[in-house]
């Protein structure tokens, strides 16, 4: 599932990765002078806590983890799957997805949790990644590691009920009899978001405007085209090439991918090509 990326490439997907890092590089800190349990107090998600009026750990949660294997797996989730799903959609709208999946997956936790535990991991937005790739690309077909070891081929829809089936037999016999210390719910939350937005276009927060000067230079193919009259670009030769190709890369920022029109994907892929060939 992982996509081409220039060097210099950096994207919402990179940040949140090198957040997530240093938050536990801080909490490994912190635990050494046995002042991890107060920054959990402040920053993992409860109903104690949240009641108390510690708001803002309905977010922070989803950046902390438990230990190194928890980190490690909501991390190459997040590089493998939620890279591709930004992608796809605009960056504004992938952080739409991430806070109202970390939301929704703190909410459904806390409905069945109010009396116990604390919420940590970013496995709620991982879940809604996979979701929402999963129903945007269902018959596409994509290889993992099963086990990290095994190549495996396979739809993604295949991919999505043999998931969710899991998370509903984890959720059923392991969350709710108190036999797994896993937040299956959480992730349930996470998915029924992945599937709200792949299936509308509204806008769930009316957050500001995100700007982020990416520089891209290998992209998929993406969701169908948006014409917006505000980017039209000629093919002729009375604009400056590098004009022109400025424009494509405000508009894909902005935008996404899936708002070029095929004439402007062919300049943009021109231009890949000839800074190719300008490096051989």
């Amino acid at each position: 599932m992982r996509r081409g990326l220039s060097p210099n490439f950096r994207c919402i997907t990179d940040y949140l990765i090198l957040s997530i890092i240093a938050t536990f590089l801080i909490q490994t800190t912190l635990k050494i002078f046995d002042g991890e349990l107060s920054l959990l107090r402040l920053t993992g998600f409860s109903f104690e806590g949240f009641k108390s009026g510690f708001i803002w750990t309905i977010f922070t949660y989803s950046i902390l983890h438990e230990g190194a294997l928890h980190l490690i797996f909501n991390l190459l989730g997040i590089h493998f799957i939620s890279r591709n799903v930004e992608f796809i959609i605009s960056s504004k709208k992938y952080l739409y997805l991430f806070f109202v999946s970390s939301i929704c997956g703190a909410l459904f936790w806390v409905t069945f949790n109010s009396d116990m535990g604390l919420l940590l991991g970013a496995s709620a937005f991982v879940m809604a990644c996979l979701t929402y790739f999963c129903m945007h690309r269902p018959d596409e077909p994509i290889t993992f590691l099963l086990f990290f070891v095994l190549p495996v081929k396979i739809k993604p829809k295949f991919l999505l009920i043999g998931v969710l089936g899991l998370e509903v037999y984890g959720f059923l016999f392991g969350e709710l009899q108190n036999t797994s210390n896993i937040a299956h719910s959480a992730h349930l939350g996470g998915m029924a978001v992945g599937l709200l937005y792949s299936l509308t276009s509204f806008d769930f927060l009316n957050l500001p405007k995100f700007s982020f000067n990416f520089n891209r230079t290998n992209f998929p193919t993406s969701k169908p085209i948006h014409k917006s009259k505000n980017y039209t670009i000629r093919s002729g030769n009375d604009l400056d090439a590098q004009i022109q190709i400025d424009k494509i890369l405000d508009k894909i920022n902005e935008h996404g991918f899936g708002s070029l029109n095929e004439t402007e994907k062919r300049m943009l892929e021109k231009a890949k090509t000839l800074f190719n060939d300008k490096r051989k």
